[in-house]
């Protein structure tokens, strides 16, 4: 049995195709397997659909001119990248392979080819380009003077914008240079010095550095290698330390010049015994370490280090025999208890009595090392949800952890706002408020109330930083919240426990205080209805607690809270402000009748049996109503006339209500009076 080419691509994600060279390229045949971009074979074969209409309008235009060019070059055989659009309207990349066919007089008129679907190569292509360019520009705006060099072949492979201010030359005359056409040192010296930065037996060198003026400067360079696209390069940070060579110099030439510099230089410096015991140090090591001279002479340097660096210090001092000059990288403890990294360098004096030691401060330096290799770690394995905006609040990342806590994938929120994960219950002064103080330029903090994908509601403790660009503009936002749903409602449940009789549940006096003054102010400012308030307390209650006990009289006030709560509305307040006295808010209260039938119904309500065990009781209580504006508009007045109320509801004989009037309030008066005189 043969089988013809077709056949043998069936199967397979490769899509054989015969057109014709005439406009829109009707096609002769097609293999079953284009049903991959949605398309039937029936379609192309019966006119119905031409090749070219599967080709993406842009790129059209282009395979045209490309197939042109291979024309009028005699090329029968070419290939090409471009996109095409399936039946259901998706955009796909593919990669084509095709030979022209020509007819007796040597023209082209038939073209058989295949196709491949290449569009996750091209996806991985695009996100390849896009991450080069984020770490080429890092690369390329740090102040530090950085370089990346080919081991093997010492060429410049990349400098940025500050090796060019540096050295002098452009981009362009770098890339026609190598390392030995700025390094002053032989070619071979070189290659060993490159040999030891592959191999990280060392990562730091001291060289002269030629400028293109000519210029030599004495640098001291950082390097390590970087695997880049696949390919090994030394990654290495250049320092000037010309001035820093011509100092050590100076101090040589006159022990004045030395005691006067080692005393203004920012750079620290020490004299240790054999010992390591302080014998000196100057301003700046005393300022880097926040002691004072007094309290660091005489102390071993062993004191002032963390005990790693403590032990790679004692390692490296134990060579002084064999090296006249050691250095290393250490770590300082400052006096407040935080650590600052330092470079020493330590010469041993020629009468071996101890070491001359120079002190220079690369926290600054260490940190941004350390904060390029762990910004993309620590920010991915954050335990706080992270979410970059540009500076119109559109999200360009979300870490790990938002992922979690809102359930939403990183390419479900890329390209909206942080309004997705929003709430109605968000007030809209704090959206306000939060975008003022970003855009001045200032970080913000607050609790926002959010909502996750599937519609549970969470608590945030979020603050919202700006990042400048180089121009002090705002070019991007940075959010780091954390989940603080669990010890808000620990709160909110503590807030309600301050602010609730812990037997009856009501309202307490601080509770019904607050209310009842927020009501007075809308009263005052927004002419609305008023407002009553009723006192009350049950009659002879102190007889039953005697009686039955303080158990049988606490069911009873609970029973009390029950009816009282059943007898008013939900935007009454209802409290209980101790013993058996309570107290009622009444809202929007019109008329006098207003207030009278709500009291009416509670004593009706109390009057009924209260069963409590074995026993049932028969309650009474007395109320004493007063209203607002009519009967003041100050808290204290309006409690007061309630009082004042309830104390004639009791004279009357319990088991009553009366209404506050200004007769109560001159017999109460004229009973102090009284009772001043009889005292007296």
């Amino acid at each position: 049995m043969e089988f013809s080419d077709e056949d043998l691509f069936e199967q397979g994600p490769v899509i054989l195709f015969t057109w014709q060279l005439t406009p829109g390229w009707p096609v002769l045949k097609v293999t079953n397997n284009v049903l991959q971009f949605g398309y039937e074979p029936a379609e192309f074969l019966s006119k119905k659909l031409f090749y070219a209409d599967m080709v993406h309008p842009d790129d059209l235009d282009h395979i045209i001119n490309e197939m042109m060019v291979f024309l009028e070059n005699d090329i029968l055989y070419f290939e090409q990248d471009y996109r095409i659009i399936t039946k259901s309207g998706d955009v796909r990349w593919v990669y084509e392979k095709t030979i022209l066919k020509t007819d007796a007089t040597g023209l082209p008129t038939l073209a058989k080819g295949y196709l491949l679907d290449i569009t996750e190569r091209k996806l991985a292509e695009q996100e390849l380009r896009e991450s080069s360019e984020k770490y080429y520009q890092l690369f390329d705006k740090n102040k530090a003077i950085e370089l990346l060099i080919d081991p093997h072949t010492q060429k410049i492979i990349k400098v940025n914008a500050a090796a060019e201010k540096f050295y002098g030359y452009n981009n362009q005359e770098f890339s026609n240079l190598s390392i030995g056409d700025i390094n002053v040192l032989p070619i071979d010296i070189i290659e060993a010095e490159i040999e030891l930065a592959l191999s990280e037996k060392r990562d730091y060198f001291n060289f002269k550095h030629q400028l293109k003026n000519g210029e030599i400067r004495d640098v001291c360079v950082y390097s390590g290698p970087l695997l880049m696209a696949g390919r090994r390069v030394l990654y290495s940070i250049i320092h000037d330390i010309t001035d820093q060579r011509q100092a050590e110099r100076a101090l040589l030439q006159s022990e004045q010049k030395f005691r006067s510099f080692i005393e203004t230089t920012s750079e620290g410096f020490l004299i240790l015994t054999p010992q390591l015991q302080i014998n000196f140090s100057n301003t700046a090591i005393c300022q880097l370490a926040g002691y004072s001279l007094s309290e660091m002479r005489g102390k071993s340097v062993l004191v002032f280090v963390t005990p790693e660096s403590r032990i790679q210090l004692r390692q490296q001092l134990s060579m002084a025999r064999s090296h006249s000059h050691l250095a290393a990288e250490l770590t300082l403890k400052h006096k407040n208890g935080h650590h600052v990294f330092i470079r020493y360098k330590a010469t041993v004096m020629a009468d071996g009595s101890g070491f001359f030691t120079y002190i220079t401060d690369i926290t600054e330096r260490r940190l941004k090392e350390v904060e390029l290799k762990t910004l993309t770690s620590a920010v991915k394995h954050s335990a706080s949800s992270i979410i970059i905006t540009d500076k119109n609040g559109i999200i360009e990342y979300v870490n790990p952890r938002f992922c979690v806590v809102t359930g939403y994938s990183e390419q479900e929120v890329i390209g909206k706002t942080p309004s997705l994960i929003s709430t109605k219950n968000t007030r809209k002064e704090l959206h306000i408020e939060l975008w003022k103080t970003i855009l001045a330029g200032d970080d913000w903090h607050g609790e926002t109330y959010n909502c996750t994908k599937s519609g549970e509601f969470y608590w945030s403790m979020m603050s919202i930083s700006p990042i400048m660009n180089e121009d002090g503009e705002i070019c991007q936002f940075v959010s780091v919240s954390q989940d603080i749903t669990e010890h808000k409602s620990k709160h909110l449940k503590m807030e309600e426990l301050a602010l609730r009789d812990p037997l009856t549940g009501l309202a307490n006096r601080r509770l019904f205080d607050d209310r009842l003054n927020q009501a007075i102010q809308i009263i005052n400012y927004q002419n609305r209805n008023g407002i009553g308030i009723i006192m009350l307390d049950l009659d002879h209650f102190k007889a039953i607690n005697d009686t039955y006990g303080h158990d049988v009289g606490d069911l009873i006030l609970k029973e009390v809270a029950r009816k009282l709560l059943l007898s008013t509305r939900k935007e009454d307040t209802v409290s209980r402000f101790g013993g058996d006295e309570f107290i009622i808010l009444l809202q929007e209260v019109s008329i006098i009748s207003d207030a009278q039938r709500v009291a009416e119904n509670i004593l009706q309500s109390l009057s009924e049996p209260i069963d409590v065990g074995e026993h049932t009781f028969s309650i009474t209580c007395s109320l004493g109503v007063c209203l607002a504006p009519q009967d003041g508009c100050i808290s204290t007045q309006l409690l007061k006339a309630a009082d004042l109320a309830l104390y004639q509801a009791k004279i009357a004989g319990r088991n009553n209500i009366q209404f506050y009037n200004t007769d109560m309030q001159q017999l109460s008066e004229s009973k102090k009076h009284s009772e001043q005189i009889t005292s007296s």
